[in-house]
């Protein structure tokens, strides 16, 4: 496996972009697949491994995709198959959005179980239950989830917990279900805005509001043009990093719209962030950040994705910080691979204890997931001396072309093959 090797530490400073968002780019791809015509999808992050490997998928599947860099068409070819082997489902957490996408359009649907990162208990009971809720007979059993239907009737789902994915892989069924779908306590995150935008595009109509979706079933879906909406962690990640290394950088053409809950917190703690010209320039130069306590939460709120990011900005600032996730209660892995570069964290039941500021030093680590890996990438850069990143694919896996990206800002970063 490839890894990461950082020299530090580094003063960021420069401009950066970043393309179309992966949590978006993946559920709006799967959108793209319900037409019976050609969707042109563009801004996406098409040298991200899980892009990569979700067209894999597709094809698999018979799906006929044309990819360019920052472009896929979908085509408005039958699939061939309607089962994912275990080689694909268990690569890609959104895997599972297979189950609603084929049961919805041809009535039938294979999947082993689903991959991504190990975040401690990521049920996806609600993804069964929406479906059952819709008319599907579905099945686990020895590793495997099967789905079928005759047909599917709109009505009324409850999710017991706000779930992403859960709330997209209903949307896709619901699409082909007779009469109107609604979703409650549904996780109404810009990317579920996002793929309903493609979808009503495409001649849905998906409406999306605080905590509840709605689904007019039945509609013919045809072909489109749509564009992702940026990366905003991406976009974060640089901005920490900036943070972090007392640095002073502009993200290009980028607003701060969904991101604002986790900006309060890096003001609080002393750095300037603002707009100006279609820009984000941020700034922590000769800056005495101070220490916080964050809780994560549904949008609005700060995403759970980001509490390694901001557990490892923590270590830069003065006094004690919390880091509290109210969603994945045992996603604090990552602690012992912060603790190797001598930063002073620890982990008590979903919280995890930052005292700063502290020098970091660099060592060999382990990114252990996606998230995981960018905090080590951005405490790297503050760290002194060499870090070396293994498993530097989990890294891949949802930041694209980020060595480039950070060269051109400064750091010193070299991938290892």
């Amino acid at each position: 496996m490839a890894s990461v090797r950082i020299e530090g530490p580094a003063t960021l400073q420069g401009e950066v972009a970043v393309r179309g968002a992966k949590n978006a780019a993946l559920p709006v791809l799967m959108a793209a697949a319900t037409g019976c015509e050609p969707v042109i999808l563009e801004n996406v992050p098409t040298d991200m491994m899980d892009v990569r490997t979700e067209v894999e998928a597709m094809r698999h599947i018979g799906l006929q995709i044309t990819a360019e860099d920052g472009r896929l068409e979908v085509g408005a070819a039958d699939a061939a198959t309607t089962s994912l082997p275990a080689e694909l489902s268990g690569r890609l957490r959104y895997s599972l959005l297979f189950l609603g996408l084929l049961v919805g359009k041809y009535g039938r649907a294979k999947i082993t179980m689903p991959g991504g990162c190990d975040l401690g208990d990521r049920r996806y009971d609600l993804h069964l239950e929406g479906l059952r809720r819709l008319g599907a007979d579905v099945r686990v059993s020895e590793g495997t989830i099967e789905a079928s239907a005759d047909k599917l009737l709109g009505t009324d789902i409850d999710f017991y917990l706000p779930t992403t994915t859960g709330t997209e892989n209903v949307m896709l069924a619901a699409c082909f279900a007779e009469g109107r779908t609604r979703i409650f306590n549904a996780n109404t995150r810009p990317e579920v805005a996002d793929m309903a935008a493609c979808l009503n595009a495409m001649g849905g109509k998906v409406s999306v509001r605080n905590r509840v979706v709605e689904i007019e079933g039945g509609r013919r879906l045809t072909g489109c043009r749509h564009t992702v909406m940026r990366g905003w962690d991406e976009a974060f990640l640089y901005i920490l990093a900036a943070g972090m290394t007392g640095g002073e950088i502009c993200v290009k053409d980028f607003c701060l719209e969904h991101i604002l809950s986790d900006v309060a917190y890096l003001r609080q703690a002393g750095m300037d962030v603002f707009e100006w010209g279609g820009n984000v320039y941020v700034s922590a130069r000769g800056k005495h950040l101070q220490a916080f306590d964050l809780f994560t939460a549904p949008y609005p709120g700060v995403n759970s994705d980001m509490q390694p990011l901001f557990a490892a900005f923590a270590s830069q600032c003065d006094g004690e910080s919390t880091v509290t996730d109210q969603r994945f209660t045992e996603r604090f892995q990552y602690v012992a691979e912060l603790q190797k570069l001598r930063m002073s964290i620890e982990a008590y039941g979903n919280c995890a204890v930052i005292r700063g500021p502290t020098r970091l030093r660099g060592a060999p680590v382990t990114a252990l997931d996606l998230r995981c890996g960018a905090a080590l990438v951005i405490a790297a850069l503050a760290a002194e001396g060499t870090t070396t990143i293994d498993d530097g694919y989990q890294i891949d896996r949802g930041y694209e072309r980020i060595a480039s990206r950070l060269s051109a800002l400064g750091a010193q970063i070299d991938r290892l093959e």
